[in-house]
């Protein structure tokens, strides 16, 4: 009796403050979206990583091009690390909400990590007239057999890190609509690798006190 004396209209002003507060509350349930996955904050992110690793690379191997490969190594290859690094978690985020995907225009990073592959200096300019190890060493007044052993180690680990350098450039590809991050790290992929590339023949003529090149 009590219920049906109330008027309709005083119902409906109790049920829906009721229903107003419980989609609040639903909405203030619901987890924000993960850092990566929102394009600003992750182009933000991506372009810090890309330029302050690509002036990291050229300063880092302007330092290392006499120092010990060791020591060169993982120099050069830490920005690298970072970049691959951030790119897995913002795959990880973007496959596990279903965040929407980059653009297809970044796959000119890999593009443009190419042509610096391609086109970027790895052959000091002493021994561009070289062809191959034994005249390296008859530049050098070395012509001997130790020096011929060391000059054919220098330009295999040159020419082989040149060739890792290109495929893994190459392999990024499947991560361009996942994370933008992953591929604009082929420009510090591309960077490392030819001044890793490099490094090996500045070493070579360093140890024979070759210098000007």
């Amino acid at each position: 009796m009590l219920l049906a004396e109330i008027p309709p209209l005083c119902v409906a002003k109790v049920v829906t403050p009721l229903r107003a507060s419980n989609s609040s509350a639903t909405q203030a349930q619901q987890p924000a979206p993960p850092f990566l996955t929102l394009p600003f904050q992750a182009g933000v992110t991506a372009w810090i990583i890309v330029f302050v690793g690509v002036v990291y690379e050229l300063i880092a191997g302007i330092v290392t091009q006499t120092a010990p490969t060791a020591v060169t190594i993982p120099i050069l290859a830490l920005p690298v690390a970072i970049g691959l690094i951030f790119a897995i978690i913002q795959l990880y985020q973007v496959r596990s909400t279903n965040a929407e995907r980059s653009n297809w225009w970044h796959l000119s990073a890999i593009v443009v990590g190419l042509l610096i592959w391609q086109f970027w200096p790895v052959t000091p300019s002493a021994l561009l007239p070289v062809h191959n190890a034994h005249d390296a060493c008859v530049f050098m007044f070395t012509a001997t057999p130790a020096c011929i052993a060391q000059a054919k180690s220098a330009f295999f680990a040159s020419h082989l890190t040149w060739w890792i350098t290109g495929g893994l450039i190459v392999a990024l590809i499947p991560l361009v609509r996942y994370s933008k991050i992953g591929a604009w790290t082929a420009l510090l992929i591309a960077f490392a690798g030819c001044q890793l590339s490099s490094h090996f023949l500045q070493l070579l003529l360093h140890n024979y006190h070759v210098t000007g090149f």
